[in-house]
């Protein structure tokens, strides 16, 4: 005896696809229209590449902002009101070269090691808070994958979603509306939505064309009792040739509001991110063991400055979460280690077996093109700091204003 299918109807005037920062943007945008807006997610949290880690407000996505040159963004966190703070780079950085060599770097020369360089600030309370602070939960519905775009030029659109934990078409959400921003990676897009009728040839195939930004990498956030490299100095900034976390930084000072603990954060290259999934694939705890070796061995520090018992035995590591999805995290009790893949995130790393002879630049005009009632936002989709926070802020009032104009 099958079961009937049920289908849930819900009218607004845009749907928006992406719960990132770039959909929350729009959504704000509209509303200060007074346009009806849903914003759907497949993700079950909102923040798309944005995400902190809850243990110590670390960012496992995107995390700097470059006020000097990225004023969209910067005007964005002083409209909400929300505190930064400059990255740190006072003190000693370090260098691990292949050879086993550890080299110190003097005072003053950490933004020439720094991943962000110089001039970088971060959100207090993690990037993802910016999101939260948008989006408001009745607007959102998450969990929530898109699979079919029906569409005409009468302004009459229907958007097929299915709830992620079935994954069944027998419990479908029909959303009728008049438009639709698409504020999700152009190739993810591309993938996992059937457009009727199917986009211009030159459009699609420029979506499968773009990498999506943080594709093919991943990050790490660990947490500890006591912020031991200031004490000792140290910028938090090192480079490790040797391992599979490249670099690393101070994501939170765990002081005057800058997040709940001391944190380092670490960038996770394409070769790493498959280190670590061998090294968690028998055990998800070895994660600890790897990441603070790692550790020891790049700041030249022991267990003991970093919290822990040197050589304790009777410690549990506890682990919980995954990987390719909110972060897993694993914990002795004292550090915290939260390691994000996007590399093994389906809703990042759309894995495409279309083959397209060419290569499509972020901003590229076929990314932007509207296809009336459709319009594309997103960092990849803008002209300018594509991949960066301003080029998510920056897409989605190029958008927003596409929309806002159409409807009137």
């Amino acid at each position: 005896l099958s079961l009937p299918c049920v289908v849930t109807m819900t009218t607004v005037d845009v749907c928006i696809i992406g719960a990132g920062l770039s959909g929350a943007c729009i959504a704000r945008i509209l509303a200060s229209h007074n346009v009806s807006f849903l914003v759907l997610d497949a993700r079950n949290r909102i923040g798309g590449r944005l995400l902190t880690a809850a243990a110590s407000n670390g960012d496992l996505g995107g995390a700097w902002i470059w006020p000097r040159s990225e004023p969209n963004m910067a005007n964005l966190l002083q409209d909400l009101n929300i505190k930064t703070v400059p990255m740190h780079l006072d003190g000693k950085s370090m260098a691990y070269v292949p050879n086993g060599k550890r080299h110190v770097i003097p005072d003053g020369q950490a933004a020439m090691y720094a991943a962000c360089g110089d001039g970088a600030i971060r959100v207090c309370g993690g990037a993802s808070r910016v999101v939260s602070e948008l989006l408001e939960p009745h607007s959102v519905r998450l969990g929530m994958r898109v699979t079919e775009i029906d569409y005409n030029d009468k302004k009459e659109v229907k958007v097929k979603c299915i709830k992620m934990s079935n994954g069944s078409d027998d419990n479908a959400t029909i959303i009728k509306c008049q438009a639709v921003v698409l504020a999700a990676p152009p190739k993810v897009l591309a993938k996992t939505i059937t457009f009727l009728p199917n986009l211009p040839k030159q459009k699609i195939e420029s979506m499968i064309a773009t990498p999506t930004w943080m594709q093919e990498f991943g990050k790490v956030a660990v947490s500890f009792p006591t912020n031991w490299w200031r004490q000792q100095r140290i910028s938090g900034i090192s480079i490790d040739q040797a391992g599979a976390v490249a670099t690393w930084w101070e994501a939170c000072s765990g002081s005057d509001g800058d997040g709940n603990l001391p944190t380092l954060a670490g960038f996770v290259t394409d070769q790493g991110a498959d280190v670590l999934r061998n090294i968690v694939y028998d055990e998800s705890s070895n994660l600890f063991e790897y990441i603070t070796e790692s550790l020891k061995r790049v700041y030249g520090v022991d267990a003991t400055a970093m919290g822990m018992q040197e050589n304790a035995t009777n410690i549990e590591i506890t682990t919980k979460g995954a990987y390719e999805q909110g972060g897993l995290i694993v914990t002795n009790g004292i550090i915290t280690v939260t390691y994000k893949s996007w590399k093994e995130d389906d809703l990042t790393n759309a894995k495409d077996d279309t083959v397209v002879d060419f290569s499509c630049d972020y901003g590229d005009r076929d990314l932007q093109s509207i296809v009336e009632p459709l319009f594309f936002a997103g960092t990849e989709t803008s002209a300018g700091a594509h991949g960066h926070m301003e080029g998510a802020v920056v897409a989605a009032e190029r958008a927003a204003t596409e929309v806002v104009a159409y409807l009137s």
